[in-house]
């Protein structure tokens, strides 16, 4: 009720937007697309029940892990399958997210309708992922995200081999997770453990470090000084993300959790405010992430080094410090030094050249089986790689006028286009 009293409040206030060919998607602006999303009444029809099996892997049975995460020895995933032979999707989702965050539960849906078994897999930032799946326990370069997402899903298939019957295989994911797919595909020519018949990058960024950084300014330029409003709230999040912690319960403390605390918002957000909660939003995912890393490499960059914290800890002087660290800080203070740790060669300008999709731009050109589908809008885009996007992918890309980031994924048009690209011969 409240988020509908919210996106009405909001469509009067909104400029009018025409239809072009079906294309309907009310939200001229960006941001504002980007917080809200998908209208209901504009929604893809979902699945309300659906056969999901949840997944618990063990990915490294040697790992040591600190008493606080208790609950983080198996990595987390899920299965949704049909009843007969079908091809099989795996779904990696954006930066911060989990499986079951809510724009994987959309996909999850809208893949099964059409027919697919449909694996979901939370994203190498995210922290159960940090913990149980990453090698280094520090996500960031690409090549090193896709070795992990491609051990977890050879694990997966191991798990799952008696419950589907596979025809082929599918590959997709949404921004962060868009541009992973791509390198796992890479990675699966050589490798040929899955030969993905399709693959499809949903909003993707261009270059994870420019991204980033967008949102970084975003926070930097945008979050007003001493905001009574801002502050009430971050001091309200942090304290329910400690807790998380605590009860092993944040699967969904992504950036989708402030944007779902805004939709129920009776108060539209401020025009000013919104690219701050949006900066604000993704700086919660980050937080995640790096706490994670920190622990888990004991490199003492938040937590001092061999304090074995547990479940009647304080988090809170934690949470606060890491609400002032930008993408550069985690890129400089952790993800360098332990990537330097296993190859002294490795320098800050490689690690930013290698996650930028420009890297494996040859393969991009070339793999007809690669698609790309994205906004216009996306504000996780610097001027003119639109224009990248469509000289690579040519006639394979789809690029709607409006929607801002992912804002649209669960769109009616947006999600036939999805389908229908797996689908075509």
């Amino acid at each position: 009720m409240a988020r509908s009293l919210l996106l009405g409040l909001l469509l009067c206030a909104a400029p009018a937007v025409a239809a072009d060919d079906g294309y309907d998607f009310p939200f001229a602006d960006a941001n504002l697309a980007t917080i809200l999303g998908t209208p209901t009444a504009q929604e893809f029809p979902l699945v309300k029940h659906i056969p999901l099996k949840l997944l618990d892997l063990t990915i490294f049975p040697e790992r040591k892990y600190p008493e606080i995460f208790w609950y983080n020895e198996q990595l987390r995933c899920s299965l949704v399958a049909q009843k007969g032979k079908a091809p099989l999707i795996f779904v990696i989702a954006g930066t911060g997210a989990g499986f079951n965050s809510d724009k994987m539960l959309a996909l999850q849906s809208i893949f099964y309708r059409a027919g697919f078994h449909v694996v979901n897999i939370s994203s190498p930032t995210h922290a159960n992922f940090v913990a149980a799946a990453s090698t280094t326990s520090a996500p960031g370069i690409f090549r090193d995200d896709a070795r992990d997402l491609y051990r977890v899903m050879q694990k997966v298939m191991e798990e799952i081999k008696d419950d589907v019957e596979v025809s082929e295989f599918y590959l997709t994911g949404y921004s962060l997770g868009g541009a992973q797919a791509a390198f796992v595909s890479l990675l699966d020519e050589e490798e040929k453990a899955f030969n993905f018949a399709k693959v499809l990058m949903i909003n993707p960024p261009v270059s994870l470090y420019t991204s980033a950084t967008l949102f970084d300014r975003m926070i930097e330029e945008d979050v007003p000084g001493g905001s009574a409003g801002l502050g009430l709230f971050l001091r309200g999040a942090f304290n329910r993300l400690a807790e998380a912690y605590k009860q092993g319960d944040f699967v969904k403390f992504d950036h989708e959790f402030l944007f779902n605390i805004v939709r129920s918002s009776p108060n539209p957000p401020q025009e000013k405010n919104m690219r701050a909660l949006i900066g604000l939003s993704f700086r919660i995912s980050a937080m995640n992430m790096i706490f994670a890393t920190d622990l888990m490499s004991e490199s003492g960059y938040v937590v001092p080094k061999g304090l074995n914290l547990d479940n009647n800890d304080n988090l809170d002087s934690y949470m606060k410090t890491l609400t002032y660290i930008p993408f550069t800080g985690y890129l400089d203070e952790l993800l360098l030094p332990i990537s330097q740790k296993t190859d002294p060669q490795i320098t800050r300008q490689k690690i930013i050249d290698g996650v930028n999709i420009a890297s494996i731009e040859g393969y991009l050109r070339k793999a007809t089986k690669i698609g790309c589908l994205t906004n216009v809008d996306d504000i996780i885009l610097d001027p003119g790689q639109i224009d990248y996007l469509r000289d690579v992918f040519g006639e394979r890309g789809k690029f709607y006028p409006r929607g801002g980031h992912c804002g649209n994924i669960n769109h009616l048009p947006v999600a036939e286009y999805m389908t229908a690209f797996f689908k075509r011969p």
